[in-house]
């Protein structure tokens, strides 16, 4: 049976999402449009498309709600299962590494692999000390990842095995590529910890806490305080509102400002 009728079969009988493998189902909500899937209209009910609000929208809600820099993490693209394409879009909770540079003996060690750790449903998120040319995250972690439930994983630093990555249908967002391994370059540190994602000449660092909602989609990264998801879905909410109107009167041959005075205020 193809993929897809397994997903669609599974949940016209009633079937729970568990019966799936974990692999499988990872896999599947990312190879399907969202427009048409199960898990993801099911999984947040105020959304009717994909999973919560699009990284645009809640940047303009965090910055509504005067958080500084907007929780965005510039320079942080989608590399899998496109690059910068398509209809991905990866929201929960941040699970947390920090690398170091594997000369740094002072910081401690972890007492298991990063990936071993994932919790499932968590969105993993590691921070690459600057200038580093090796990758952190290849396709043998992704595997694993996908095993563990993982949702995607977000990297300040750079990746490889790109076609490994497509294959698995693996969200992947990341600043770049690597041919290099991690091992004689970066070891993890003390996992689950706040990391502070690097800064850019116009923009400052952002620190990611445990627990912390994470949106990445084609557009980018934002990071959503873990007390303020309330607060930024409602005024997502208000403001998706207005912007269908806008669109739909914009289609209509309305102007910019007569639309943005009529709707916007």
């Amino acid at each position: 049976m193809p993929l897809k009728c397994i997903l669609f079969f599974s949940h016209r009988c009633g079937l729970p999402e568990k019966v799936l493998p974990v692999a499988l189902r990872i896999h599947l909500i990312h190879s399907i449009p969202f427009s048409h899937h199960p898990l993801a209209m099911a999984s947040e009910p105020t959304t009717e498309k994909l999973p919560f609000y699009a990284s645009c929208d809640v940047a303009d809600a965090l910055l509504a709600l005067k958080v500084p820099s907007a929780g965005y993490i510039p320079d942080i693209h989608l590399w899998s299962p496109q690059y910068k394409a398509g209809y991905t879009r990866v929201f929960g909770p941040a699970y947390t590494v920090k690398m170091v540079p594997v000369t740094d003996k002072e910081s401690p060690k972890s007492d298991q692999h990063f990936v071993d750790a994932i919790p499932e449903g968590s969105v993993v998120c590691i921070s690459q000390p600057a200038n580093m040319v090796n990758a952190v995250w290849g396709g043998l972690m992704t595997a694993r990842a996908q095993i563990k439930g993982a949702l995607g994983v977000v990297v300040d630093g750079r990746i490889r095995d790109l076609n490994e990555q497509r294959e698995a249908g693996f969200p992947v967002f990341a600043k770049a590529t690597s041919i290099m391994g991690a091992g004689p370059f970066t070891r993890a540190t003390t996992l689950n910890i706040p990391i502070e994602m690097q800064p850019n000449p116009n923009h400052p660092a952002v620190t990611i806490h445990p627990g912390d909602y994470i949106v990445a989609d084609t557009d980018g990264v934002v990071v959503i305080p873990k007390d303020m998801l309330a607060q930024v879905e409602a005024h997502c909410k208000k403001s998706t509102a207005v912007d269908d109107q806008c669109m739909t009167a914009l289609k209509s041959g309305e102007s910019i400002v007569e639309t943005f005075k009529k709707y916007r205020g």
